[in-house]
């Protein structure tokens, strides 16, 4: 009897450890037998912030207005600028690259071609720009499309390049004031169709409508900056 008991409580043991294994999963491993699924990571644009504004791309133009209005004011406004150009170009790696143009009734080519933003780039591109004196007048296209030619030297897809134009000012070169002929050179400069954002510093209603349209007929972004 006893070993007839004990048969049968062994039996009944089995069966119980039996229906709970088919249950069971590995704790260490994911629902669906482990098999992981792996996905090729997109590429991340770089990033900057300027003037509180995060912008992405992997090639950034610079166009900046030197004209002697920047310099006015005690210099605050000039200064400003070169203050969120410096945090900008600090904030790229040797991986992206880098162009700097200042214009006003003249220009200055930091480089001619766009160049990866290493260290030593970063610290001449900001030995650049502590040289600059303001003075002059306002040639905002000549600045442009010569900006245009160094950003088209990029070895980036067009989609993740910009230009970025940051002045004062409306259009006032040799004599002309009309912003008309402006944003005509400028689309007819951007035949491959290169984003332009713009910021203005200020609040002249001629300037603000100028950096509007072209910002507006270039795929790019428009902002006022005090």
């Amino acid at each position: 009897m006893r070993a007839l008991i004990l048969f049968l409580s062994v039996t009944l043991a089995l069966l119980l450890v039996g229906a709970d294994g088919n249950q069971r999963r590995p704790l260490d491993l994911p629902s669906g037998g482990g098999v992981e699924v792996t996905t090729e990571d997109a590429e991340i644009p770089e990033s900057i912030q300027f003037y509180g504004r995060i912008y992405e791309a992997d090639a950034f133009m610079f166009v900046v207005d030197f004209s002697g209005s920047m310099g006015r004011i005690d210099g605050a406004k000039w200064n400003d600028l070169l203050h969120e150009l410096v945090l900008a170009i600090d904030e790229l790696s040797s991986e992206a690259e880098l162009g700097l143009l200042a214009f006003s009734d003249r220009i200055e080519i930091w480089n001619p071609e766009m160049i990866a933003a290493g260290l030593n780039a970063r610290t001449f591109a900001k030995e650049f720009l502590g040289h600059l004196v303001p003075s002059g007048t306002t040639c905002i296209s000549t600045g442009v499309v010569a900006g245009l030619g160094v950003l088209r030297t990029s070895k980036m897809d067009i989609s993740s390049r910009r230009l970025i134009l940051i002045g004062d000012g409306a259009h006032y070169c040799q004599g002309q004031s009309d912003s008309a002929p402006v944003e005509e050179d400028i689309r007819n400069g951007n035949w491959d169709l290169h984003r332009i954002d713009t910021f203005f510093i200020g609040t002249w209603p001629k300037g603000i409508d100028l950096f509007t349209n072209i910002a507006r007929q270039n795929r790019g972004q428009f902002r006022i900056v005090q």
